[in-house]
């Protein structure tokens, strides 16, 4: 077994999954409650590795946002705690990444929640990435006067309230499903696909509009 033990505060509260690089079906996860990831992090970490000793990870993985603020600088936290105790090999896995999905169209826009009424996207079209930060109208605006008028967009993640807008100026909207829950093991599966940071001290936070 090749295990890889990700951790997620960014886009939900904050979980923790577990996978086998060499065995695509076995996963485990748990998250904790709203607010409570100081209180159940270490906990859900054990509960998790449900037995498996720490010894067997090969690398730990922590998304780095966009996001929730606090959650994220806890799950970084724990996550660069665990791999520099352990000399684990830390991969970081931005919010943006994860939510695109594969086989999703071209172009696509992934939104990540902000603040009340805010949100950041990240439209990809072809090899460009652009990222708008504010208002969701505003970024439903800004978006729409990145594309042609009729022009398809796909749209994963917190779409809700800047898809009608792009609709109502034009944009042709397809929006994916929710993420897999709980978000860590959405996490864990795109950092089998990652390169790991040189350093767990090179892992830094995208924190979005702030």
């Amino acid at each position: 077994m090749r295990l890889l033990l990700a951790l997620d505060g960014a886009l939900g509260p904050f979980s923790v999954a577990l996978v086998d690089r060499d065995e695509p079906a076995f996963a485990r996860s748990a998250a904790a409650g709203p607010n409570a990831a100081l209180e159940a992090g270490l906990s859900l970490v054990e509960d998790v590795l449900a037995g498996t000793s720490a010894a067997a990870l090969t690398a730990v993985a922590v998304s780095t946002g966009p996001g929730s603020y606090t959650g994220m600088r806890i799950a970084m936290a724990y996550a660069k705690a665990l791999a520099l105790a352990r000399r684990l090999p830390l991969v970081p896995v931005n919010s943006y990444d994860v939510l695109d999905p594969d086989g999703a169209g071209d172009p696509a826009a992934a939104f990540v929640a902000g603040r009340p009424g805010r949100v950041c996207a990240r439209l990809r079209a072809g090899s460009a990435l652009t990222v708008f930060c504010g208002a969701e109208s505003e970024v439903a605006d800004a978006l729409a006067g990145a594309l042609p008028v009729g022009a398809t967009l796909a749209c994963s993640g917190a779409w809700q309230g800047a898809a009608p807008r792009l609709g109502e100026r034009g944009i042709i909207v397809h929006c994916s499903p929710p993420l897999e829950s709980p978000p860590a093991l959405a996490v864990a599966r795109r950092a089998l696909r990652s390169e790991p940071a040189p350093s767990p001290h090179a892992v830094t936070a995208d924190y979005g509009e702030r």
